[in-house]
């Protein structure tokens, strides 16, 4: 695996949000080959995605600082799938010749879990349906999701994956390696494995305690508590990430206080009109993929 320097990532997972990414990321933290960037998401070339100026260098370096001399240097930041060409020349330029993983979720489940998510985050009132969700996404101009202050209502644009993968397979080739969602969660471990071999690594050496279920979007009682934990979350992150079984401890102690099942409800019939949106994107996914090589596609593409 060739890079500009080693003092920056070397292997990206570049997307998508609410498709297994964080889960991904820490099981393959554990391989002693891997060295993970300090926070999962650095978001370092987002800026990128906006039309801003990226932050010097030496920032992107310090999420590796003391990691020693693990042959892959991950990180993780789904955002950047739907960057667009700025942010995908931005990666080449300051990490040379990286890989890329991108996992794909069927983009109906993705929708619900994402607008599930900003609910649960405070982004969006909990009342507000998804047909509504829809309603002022779809108002949005391509121009207006230049802002990140609208990503809260990418929801639908970012399952629309045949739009940015091209983007990213005709700068770096072989170099990206498309997995899916369905393959991480049906078997986990094969499919981990995988990974690992196209990140140069030998699959043997990953964790024996499997795939974990990281970033999982849970209800709360209380709203004010809730933003409490998710700004103490947010600050102290390079800290937890280190210290992966206090953060579940925490998190458990909070839920058993603030926490309860996630009560959105999306009807059968926002589901299938959902849907309708999906299918010439997903047919011209599978196209795609089919012509990188890529031939076990998951049942959302095979129909």
């Amino acid at each position: 695996m060739t890079t500009v320097a080693a003092a920056v990532a070397n292997a990206l997972i570049a997307g998508v949000n609410k498709a297994g990414t964080t889960s991904l990321f820490v099981t393959l933290a554990g391989h002693p080959d891997i060295a993970p960037a300090s926070v999962k998401e650095t978001r370092y070339f987002l800026p990128a995605r906006w039309g801003r100026p990226l932050e010097p260098r030496s920032v992107y370096e310090a999420y590796w600082a003391g990691a020693g001399p693990a042959p892959v240097r991950l990180e993780a930041t789904p955002g950047y799938f739907s960057g667009g060409p700025d942010l995908v020349a931005a990666v080449r330029r300051v990490c040379g010749a990286p890989k890329i993983v991108v996992v794909l979720r069927e983009p109906v489940a993705r929708l619900v879990s994402y607008f599930t998510f900003q609910q649960m985050r405070l982004r969006l009132p909990a009342t507000m349906t998804l047909t509504e969700y829809l309603a002022r996404a779809d108002a949005l101009s391509a121009a207006d999701f230049r802002d990140p202050e609208h990503e809260v209502w990418f929801g639908a644009r970012g399952g629309m994956y045949a739009d940015a993968l091209p983007d990213w397979t005709g700068e770096f080739g072989a170099d990206v390696g498309v997995f899916f969602f369905e393959d991480l969660v049906g078997d986990p471990t094969a499919t981990v494995a995988r990974v690992a071999g196209f990140l140069g690594v030998d699959p043997a050496r990953l964790p024996t305690d499997g795939l974990g279920s990281e970033n999982r979007t849970a209800g709360f009682r209380n709203p004010v508590l809730q933003r409490v934990a998710l700004g103490i979350n947010d600050r102290f992150e390079p800290f937890l990430r280190r210290h992966h079984g206090l953060k579940e401890r925490l998190r458990s102690a909070y839920l058993r206080v603030n926490g309860r099942a996630v009560r959105t409800t999306v009807t059968p019939a926002e589901r299938a009109a959902a849907a309708e949106r999906f299918v010439a994107p997903n047919a011209r996914l599978a196209r795609q993929l089919r012509a990188l090589g890529v031939a076990d596609l998951p049942e959302w593409l095979s129909t």
